[in-house]
């Protein structure tokens, strides 16, 4: 029959060769290879990469159409249906239905974060995990968004991008790409007050390839200390000073959120001036230097840490949360901060290396003191270029330049390959390169443009800012916190669960609602019977928190409209297969097959 109508209609003729086995298997054996060479790009490279040039790609998606195609046209072949072929023909639509709604969801769902702060500002934008180019427009000021991922289009010297900008004859070049960008200072003469002494150093380790760039200054908005990550610390001084006395002071202090501190006679030594400040609730610790200078903690990251404030070491050793003195001995009678309270040693400070640098205002000579702890062990002039060893292992130091009225500034670089600063890490942003260009063929000067910054770029005294970066993609509503907490587990200070209070408004209805988001248990917006089973729905799950700030908490946010038909599609699949099954199992009467 099927023969027959092929032979005298156009129609069956084609149905057969798009439903034909040889097709489908070209098909499969091509997906088969493309989704193993998008495993291995995973793997060894990027998921931006394999979506890029498979998943997501047009040719994969056209191939999937196509399948689909193959997949409808085969049921055809066996019309008119008979009972027997509802399993096959209920398990290809299943395949149908699956894919398509796999599509839908990669094209119009996503998948993002939001980091929100208890009471704090109400959210309407989610971040995802596409990149974008964020055009502003010098003819009408108007924002253009542009998809763009600079580390898939790797732009050269060779192969720029250009893009034009609408409204005007302008184009972006952009011709250079870094996976990571760097901060590098640099100083600067200033004629007004916010200027004052400052320093450019740098610190090398030949051995191990690191170097890192050091800016001091005195004046408005500069640091006048570097600590090196703890070891030893670096300060720029008016003038240096003599070494400090040596101090064996040793001080106890029982402090007390609702009432004043026990402090315990000082072994040797007048008090060390410290106040320690406790909470209400006993989570945060204020420290109060003698000199007026406050600091702020949590307690829970402070327990059991030395805290160095010159002369002098702090550290808090133990913690009550409702104290009672009991046989003389101070004892926590529950779990819950009734009454606070803290016990703090405050010891003299570990004799760790330091340098100290001074500009003469008269010679424009820079002295410098290299101790350890209160003993100076060497003094001496630096001379720009020079490199002195600083005993800290390989490290040594070069002066680069000096100034007398002068303030920092920052520019935005590429990392070197060749080089490692400190400072780097995974975390340092990349981004591209880029300039103005107008139709005349004149270039403005180039800029690196740092992902999660704005850039202005500039020609001609026009103005084109440009920021790049994640999307920020609008909801339509408002997601706010309300509570954040942490239960931990009993006696530890191990996080049990994470519950978050949130507040959803609707922005057409204006109507609002809450939601509870813990461990395994999002929280979901419009919620409810039809939006949870059609997909039409944000599923908000707890995904990371600030262990220093426990108002902040950040969000996984799932938005797939596409759900329904890949839940459908998969169940029409085990029907059809468990139905096919079933009829070629032969029944058995009568004692013979």
């Amino acid at each position: 029959m099927i023969a027959d109508r092929q032979k005298y209609s156009l129609f069956w003729q084609v149905v057969g060769a798009l439903g034909s086995l040889q097709l489908a298997l070209l098909l499969l054996a091509t997906i088969a290879i493309a989704c193993a060479a998008a495993t291995f790009a995973e793997s060894h490279f990027d998921t931006k990469v394999a979506h890029l040039y498979i998943y997501k790609a047009p040719w994969f998606l056209a191939w999937l159409a196509l399948l689909c195609l193959n997949l409808f046209a085969v049921t055809l072949t066996r019309w008119p249906w008979e009972r027997k072929h509802l399993g096959f023909v209920i398990t290809h639509y299943g395949i149908i239905t699956l894919l398509i709604g796999a599509v839908i969801g990669s094209k119009w769902g996503f998948e993002g974060n939001v980091t929100l702060h208890t009471h704090g500002e109400a959210a309407r934008k989610i971040t995802t995990n596409q990149s974008v180019l964020q055009i502003e427009s010098p003819a009408d000021s108007y924002l253009y968004l542009l998809p763009f991922d600079a580390s898939l289009a790797r732009p050269s010297q060779k192969h720029p991008i250009q893009l034009a900008i609408p409204g005007t004859q302008l184009q972006i070049i952009i011709n250079e790409w870094a996976e990571h960008l760097q901060q590098v200072p640099s100083l600067r003469e200033v004629s007004d007050n916010s200027g004052g002494n400052a320093l450019l150093l740098r610190l090398s380790n030949s051995k191990q390839h690191q170097e890192q760039l050091v800016a001091l200054g005195l004046g408005e908005n500069s640091d006048r200390i570097f600590d090196f990550f703890g070891l030893a610390k670096i300060e720029l001084m008016p003038e240096l000073k003599p070494p400090m006395a040596v101090t064996t002071h040793h001080e106890s202090q029982l402090v007390m959120a609702h009432f004043a501190p026990v402090i315990a006679s000082p072994e040797q030594g007048t008090s060390s001036g410290m106040k320690v400040l406790l909470s209400n609730d006993g989570e945060r610790v204020t420290i109060v230097t003698p000199e007026g200078t406050s600091m702020n903690y949590r307690r829970v990251d402070i327990m059991g840490q030395s805290i160095p404030i010159p002369p002098f070491t702090l550290i808090a050793q133990e913690y009550w949360p409702d104290l009672k003195l009991i046989q003389g001995k101070p004892t926590s009678v529950s779990n819950k901060p009734n009454n606070p309270a803290l016990r703090v040693e405050i010891l003299p400070s570990v004799n760790k290396p330091w340098l100290h640098v001074a500009l003469d205002s008269t010679t424009h000579e820079v002295h410098y003191q290299l101790g350890r702890g209160p003993d100076i062990k060497k003094t001496g002039t630096l001379i720009s270029g020079e490199s002195i060893p600083l005993g800290w292992a390989e490290w040594q130091l070069q002066l680069l330049q000096s100034g007398l009225h002068n303030t920092i500034v920052s520019s935005t670089l590429p990392i070197p390959s060749s080089s490692k600063s400190l400072n780097s890490q995974a975390s340092d942003p990349p981004g591209f390169r880029a300039f103005l260009k107008d139709k005349q063929g004149h270039e403005g000067p180039p800029q690196w443009v740092e992902s999660g910054a704005v850039t202005p770029l500039i020609i001609n005294n026009r103005v084109v800012r440009l920021g790049y970066g994640l999307e920020l993609r609008p909801i339509p509503f408002t997601i706010e916190l309300l509570d954040f907490q942490i239960p931990r587990d009993e006696g530890t200070e191990t996080p049990g669960d994470f519950r978050a209070t949130v507040r959803f408004s609707d922005l057409k209805t204006k109507t609002t609602h809450d939601g509870l988001v813990h461990m395994n248990h999002p929280a979901s917006f419009p919620g409810g019977f039809l939006a949870n089973i059609t997909g039409i729905n944000y599923k908000f799950s707890q995904a990371e928190w600030n262990p220093r700030d426990l108002t902040e908490t950040t969000f996984q946010v799932l938005y797939d409209p596409g759900w329904m038909l890949k839940w459908i599609g998969s169940l029409a699949i085990c029907i059809g297969i468990a139905m096919m099954i079933s009829h070629s199992v032969p029944s058995s009467r009568g004692g013979k097959n």
